[in-house]
């Protein structure tokens, strides 16, 4: 597993902020509370420095960063380049590669190896060991603010956070900034359970009830357009979900009409406008599993891969601060 931090970057967003000390952020010594704070023209740090105010501590925006299936930190850190230039200062990008040694991913010809994959599969037993590698990567390099997500990051980074909502858990992280999410699967067997063990029981495919319609419908043009593109890593077989298929190691698709609770910290949903058609309905299941009053939905001009314009780069950069501003607001809902 690698870290790495974004350096400096010499271009500054045009909104900076301060963030005090909280007992999810990164620890210091003084003992104080103060909420996020605005400052629409200059970044107070980068001021303070300039006056010679060394007294005042500074505080710094801990993200943790999940790069896509077969790729890595370091390859997800020279996608997010314009990103990083352009963000400001303050905020520390920790980069980290996936535990599963994978082939080179999709869109990723132009970068050398070792590729990673964040899961070795898809079912509720590998999302559940993917989520305790998780928990230790936080516990190793943690505290964090927020995680960012790119692609197979997006998805592992909301299927984490379902489930520590779901079992009353502290949740690690308080915003999200998801990028090209496909699509997430749960660790809990819970999860579409009774329509998943409906279909792996029938014995006649054309008595379909309306739940099963539904579930077949996005797993065909999700799942299933994906793998004809040779664009599915780690592979799903999709006779899992038919008559004599395993339920215990079908995959716990989140789909939207029965994730029975929505994900309740802000989240930024960014997707490219080319991107191939399945990958859009993989990010749009992405941002539907998350309550909509803290959700905010974006598309660049690009493919699969972060925004790479700087018009388009400053929008991601504002919704990452409406993100920080809400979280603060709404840091004692625990819905």
């Amino acid at each position: 597993m690698g870290s790495r931090c974004a350096e400096p970057a010499s271009e500054h967003s045009s909104t900076g902020y301060l963030y005090a000390c909280s007992p999810f952020s990164q620890p210091c010594s003084y003992f104080f509370s103060v909420s996020v704070v605005y400052f629409p023209t200059f970044n107070l740090n980068g001021l303070l420095h300039f006056l010679g105010v060394s007294f005042l501590p500074t505080f710094t925006m801990r993200v943790l960063c999940l790069h896509g299936v077969g790729s890595s930190g370091k390859m997800l850190e020279a996608q997010l380049r314009p990103f990083l230039k352009a963000v400001d200062p303050s905020f520390d990008f920790v980069f980290v590669d996936g535990p599963f040694p994978c082939e080179r991913g999709p869109g990723m010809a132009a970068f050398d190896g070792p590729f990673f994959s964040h899961t070795a599969g898809y079912s509720p037993e590998q999302m559940i060991e993917a989520h305790e590698h998780l928990d230790r990567t936080v516990d190793d390099l943690g505290p964090f603010d927020g995680i960012l997500g790119f692609s197979q990051g997006g998805a592992l980074a909301l299927s984490y956070l379902h489930r520590k909502q779901t079992q009353n858990e502290l949740r690690p992280f308080k915003f999200a900034l998801i990028m090209s999410s496909v699509i997430p699967c749960s660790a809990d067997v819970g999860v579409c359970e009774e329509v998943i063990q409906s279909l792996c029981d029938q014995t006649d495919p054309s008595a379909v009830d309306q739940d099963q319609r539904v579930f077949l419908e996005l797993l065909d043009r999700t799942v299933g357009e994906a793998r004809k593109n040779n664009a599915l890593l780690p592979d799903i077989d999709l006779s899992i979900y038919e008559a004599g298929g395993d339920p215990s190691l079908a995959p716990r698709i989140m789909h939207p009409s029965f994730v029975k609770q929505k994900i309740w910290i802000p989240t930024v949903h960014v997707a490219g406008k080319k991107d191939y058609s399945f990958m859009r309905a993989m990010s749009d299941v992405a941002y539907a599993v998350c309550e909509p009053k803290l959700a905010k939905k974006m598309v660049h001009s690009g493919g699969h891969q972060p925004p790479q314009k700087p018009s388009e780069v400053k929008e991601v950069i504002r919704a990452l601060d409406w993100a920080i501003g809400m979280s603060d607001r709404f840091a004692h809902w625990n819905l």
